[in-house]
């Protein structure tokens, strides 16, 4: 089983859309995922598409299962969940001048949407209590992408099968553009709530304390180092994959582009030259050399 780990924006989209049109079974642990697991299936040109959750009125674990025909080509023109097309969504969409950023669906944490009805927090429980759903349903897969919760991380028999496992962690040697990507997913209503400010957008942060765009960077390098540094932690071995210049067929036996998953913004504007140099001044002023953990040695992110 390959194992795909990180915190946030570090590529698993792309990855989770690579193996799928390859016909692989992923298993992936949702946003906020310790409420929801997804996993697909395939069986010649069936989809199968396994959902689990558990409400708080229950006792078990409830599984829905959604069965589609698509072919590997079909998939790249429906939107996830169903296909492998991400769904662009970003709240203020500074670099697309707000193309990127149409209603969300609704959705409320620890709700399942489609009945309205409480979810139970399968996976804040002891790994004891969900130790059979890890490794009969979870972990009954090619690749398995999970969220770093403090009891998937604790519980023994998990941590040794995580060794026997190839685990993956994704990063960027293109520093500049992954950290204008991640400019483009500054949330001004989130900097005024948690940093006491009133900014309008990321440039208007920008020019009123760099600081609040290059916290909101670190942000991200920061989680996803923390992640590297807890497989360190428990002897988990590991392998870096560069999302610039790996070779698809280290993974799978077809590519899809490189960039899927990525949201589309135009590099002919002046918010993009601005953002290039807001970028670079960070890289700058922080001193960042390489984005995995090895990096901090020299920026202390």
């Amino acid at each position: 089983m390959n194992v795909i780990w990180g915190f946030k924006h570090y590529g698993k989209s792309y990855i989770n859309g690579l193996f799928r049109y390859n016909r692989h079974t992923v298993t992936q642990m949702q946003i906020g995922g310790m409420y929801v697991s997804h996993k697909w299936k395939y069986n010649e040109l069936d989809q199968h598409i396994i959902k689990y959750r558990r409400y708080v009125d229950e006792d078990n674990i409830t599984t829905d299962i959604r069965v589609d025909r698509l072919s590997s080509d079909d998939l790249l023109h429906h939107d996830t969940d169903i296909g492998i097309r991400t769904q662009e969504f970003v709240e203020e969409d500074y670099l697309g001048y707000g193309n990127n950023n149409p209603p969300r669906p609704k959705f409320t944490t620890g709700v399942w949407k489609e009945s309205s009805r409480q979810l139970y927090p399968i996976y804040s429980d002891h790994g004891s209590i969900w130790e059979n759903h890890f490794f009969n349903d979870l972990c009954d897969c090619d690749v398995f992408i999970p969220q770093t919760h403090p009891q998937l991380m604790s519980y023994k028999p998990f941590i040794e099968h995580f060794k026997t496992c190839r685990n993956i962690v994704p990063y960027k040697s293109d520093i500049l553009d992954i950290c204008i990507q991640r400019i483009n997913l500054f949330e001004s209503k989130e900097t005024n709530k948690y940093m006491n400010t009133n900014v309008k957008d990321v440039e208007d942060a920008y020019n009123t304390d760099k600081e609040l765009v290059f916290s909101h960077l670190d942000f991200f390098v920061t989680g996803n180092r923390n992640v590297e540094q807890q497989l360190i932690d428990r002897d988990i071995p590991y392998e870096h994959l560069d999302l610039d210049t790996h070779d698809y067929k280290t993974l799978c036996k077809n590519k899809i582009p490189r960039r899927h998953g990525e949201v589309g913004i135009p590099k002919d504007t002046e918010r993009y030259k601005f953002a290039t140099h807001m970028a670079e001044d960070y890289i700058k002023t922080r001193g960042l050399t390489d984005l995995r953990l090895s990096g901090r040695v020299n920026d202390r992110i």
